[in-house]
């Protein structure tokens, strides 16, 4: 079976757009028929005009109601030139490049950005733990955020149903998802994604919900406790030795990732911190 790609919006909503690639890259429309045939550096431009879009390359333009810009060569990398997304520590890094396709589609009437690609692709743009953690805690970490997406991704659990994507870049509501620039920036997050390739939490067989936040107080927190959910046995409360006398932050379901780093640099496995925190948990490799 060929896997299904994962499609997350980005945090971008331009009504114009100039678009470029790494590599040689196609553009095509809403009918996925190439539109133009690009060397690697050309740059594009893309247009809201009322329901569609105008796309312009030198003096040729063409109209089409779904833009998608694809690397005609693996491991190309698509560049958004005229979006603007700097951390605030380092202005000089513009987070506006991604693996795979980006696509542009007018969703509720407003210009939507998606990028499409593979789920090990996806998850190596993932800023949701740092470079210098424990090797142990990013592969928890890479299992946790990889069985979120592949819940929400599936047609029962969607997260955002009807809508023409699977997640978004918003920490405060799906993932912080910022690409390309974080898969240079935190190598060791990379090697983690990698050495958990395709490998997921499940209980009694299925995938489950996977939260996790930063520090409890002690202890964590059932989810019927916090959300009044009854269908979720693997997330009850736990001991959490390490945070015994601190502030709970967060919402206090699931993992604890400081609970989760004492755990990781006292020896423990990516595997065995998994089981700790969610109960009755299996980790295995997703099957196709």
């Amino acid at each position: 079976t060929v896997e299904k790609p994962f499609r997350v919006r980005l945090t971008h909503d331009a009504t114009t757009a100039t678009l470029t690639a790494d590599k040689a890259f196609l553009i095509l429309n809403e009918k996925e028929q190439a539109l133009f045939s690009l060397s690697a550096g050309k740059q594009i431009s893309v247009k809201r005009v009322a329901g569609a879009f105008q796309i312009t390359s030198g003096s040729i333009i063409k109209t089409a109601t779904v833009v998608r810009l694809m690397p005609a060569e693996p491991d190309g990398v698509t560049e958004i030139i005229t979006m603007e997304r700097r951390p605030a520590w380092n202005t000089s890094l513009n987070d506006n490049r991604f693996r795979g396709i980006i696509e542009i589609r007018i969703v509720e009437n407003q210009v939507a950005y998606i990028n499409e690609l593979p789920m090990e692709d996806y998850l190596r743009g993932l800023a949701e733990v740092s470079n210098g953690d424990h090797a142990e805690k990013q592969k928890t970490i890479a299992v946790l955020a990889r069985t979120y997406a592949r819940f929400y991704m599936s047609n029962e659990n969607r997260k955002f149903p009807g809508m023409p994507y699977d997640g978004n870049d918003d920490p405060a509501v799906f993932q912080r998802y910022l690409g390309y620039g974080v898969e240079i920036r935190s190598p060791n997050f990379v090697k983690a994604v990698e050495a958990t390739k395709d490998m997921v939490v499940t209980y009694n067989g299925k995938l489950v919900k996977t939260p996790y936040f930063n520090q409890s107080d002690g202890r964590t927190r059932s989810a019927q406790e916090v959300w009044g959910w009854t269908n979720t046995p693997y997330l009850k409360s736990v001991s959490d030795p390490a945070c015994v006398g601190l502030k709970l932050n967060g919402h206090g379901v699931g993992l604890s990732g400081f609970g989760a780093t004492a755990q990781a640099e006292a020896g423990k496995g990516f595997v065995d911190i998994i089981k700790y925190y969610y109960t009755g948990v299996e980790v295995e490799a997703i099957k196709y």
